[in-house]
């Protein structure tokens, strides 16, 4: 029965604290988390459990002199409510990344088992179970792109060859000289692009995706010297355990994603109050340049961010009357009507963080962990 107090006492400072870090305007600044100076006493480890620091108030604890008058408090702070926290928060998130690991949701899996390794004391296992997915998630990236890459460069270089003038006309002629001068510029644009891709993946630590533009750069420009030593950049970037496919293997997959769109099937979906699916549809019709294409994507646009920005105020307003769950579901409608907004997807995705602290800190303590 204490113990549900103390939790119930703590998760209510956590809402308060949390609350204000929330609180952002519409179209404010960015939300930033308050430090605290790390000091070994009661009271800095005291204010980080209930600010929810976890493993920063078990080392502020542990850093009490034995010598000051608060030692004991802060050892019994340690016992009695920040090392059941932890345990309760590791049993968690370890078991969430295990089971997200399981159904095969390998990127929500990693994101767990960091969280497991913040709260994780000794060995390197969780650490070894994050690089372990992360090498699972780059092979599955090369395998992927790689396939698909490889079918849209055979697809150019073949209609490269097309551009013969057929019987009856002059071998030389312009019309058909112009296309194949036209369709050289792409393979080549296209091969400059894959050289910056490669360079810019490798900067960013993505060596299986530079991988897939260097091999496109040594495939569309064969005679280039430079294309060697940007190979051997990739190679040895790549993870060793990394294997780079060698067979294509065809996939049939229906796209959602329409590959052309009409003026009439844009203006239906706005008729019919489906401004997301609107906004795709006229970016494709611009893609194809499509008359007055920047006109409806700027009209679609204005409702999307009229609409993004009722739904986020409305979460606001959910969450200064502490109904974290109404706040959630007003926020991932203004995140996903405005998903470049950083303040829309900020806002969830730390009242998504409270929600399952949460949840996880009002059930009863169970076994112990490591």
């Amino acid at each position: 029965m204490q113990l549900n107090s103390n939790i119930s006492e703590m998760s209510k400072r956590l809402f308060a604290l949390v609350l204000l870090l929330l609180l952002i305007p519409a179209c404010g600044a960015k939300i930033k988390t308050p430090t605290l100076a790390i000091g070994g006493s009661y009271e800095s480890a005291l204010r980080y459990y209930e600010s929810g620091e976890i493993m920063k108030a078990r080392k502020a604890a542990m850093r009490t002199d034995a010598a000051r008058p608060d030692y004991q408090k802060a050892q019994t702070l340690l016992k009695k409510k920040i090392e059941p926290a932890r345990l309760r928060l590791l049993r968690h998130y370890r078991r969430a990344a295990q089971q997200a690991e399981k159904r095969g949701i390998l990127y929500r899996a990693r994101e767990l088992y960091l969280k497991t390794d913040s709260l994780w004391i000794g060995d390197n296992l969780m650490k070894k179970n994050v690089a372990r997915i992360d090498l699972i998630l780059r092979q599955r990236r090369i395998d992927h792109l790689i396939v698909q890459r490889r079918k849209e460069d055979k697809q150019l270089l073949d209609a490269l060859n097309r551009y013969n003038p057929p019987k009856g006309l002059d071998p030389k002629d312009k019309a058909y000289a112009r296309e194949r001068e036209r369709l050289q510029n792409r393979l080549l644009a296209r091969g400059r692009n894959a050289w910056r891709a490669a360079k810019r993946e490798l900067r960013e630590d993505h060596p299986e995706v530079a991988y897939v533009e260097a091999e496109s750069y040594v495939r569309l420009r064969p005679g280039s010297r430079r294309a060697p030593l940007l190979m051997q950049q990739v190679r040895e970037a790549l993870p060793k355990k990394l294997r780079i496919p060698h067979r294509q293997k065809q996939r049939n997959s229906a796209s959602i994603v329409p590959k052309s769109a009409s003026v009439a099937e844009i203006k239906q979906l706005m008729q019919q109050k489906k401004w997301r699916q609107a906004y795709e549809y006229a970016t494709i019709y611009r893609r194809e340049g499509g008359e007055n294409a920047d006109t409806l994507l700027q009209t679609i646009n204005k409702v999307l961010k009229k609409q993004a920005e009722a739904a986020f105020k409305a979460g606001q307003l959910a969450f200064r009357n502490e109904r974290l769950d109404k706040a959630v579901e007003y926020w991932k409608i203004a995140a996903e009507l405005q998903p470049d907004n950083r303040d829309y997807s900020d806002s969830l995705r730390r009242a998504r963080e409270l929600q399952e602290r949460f949840r996880i800190l009002q059930r009863s303590s169970g076994k112990t962990g490591k």
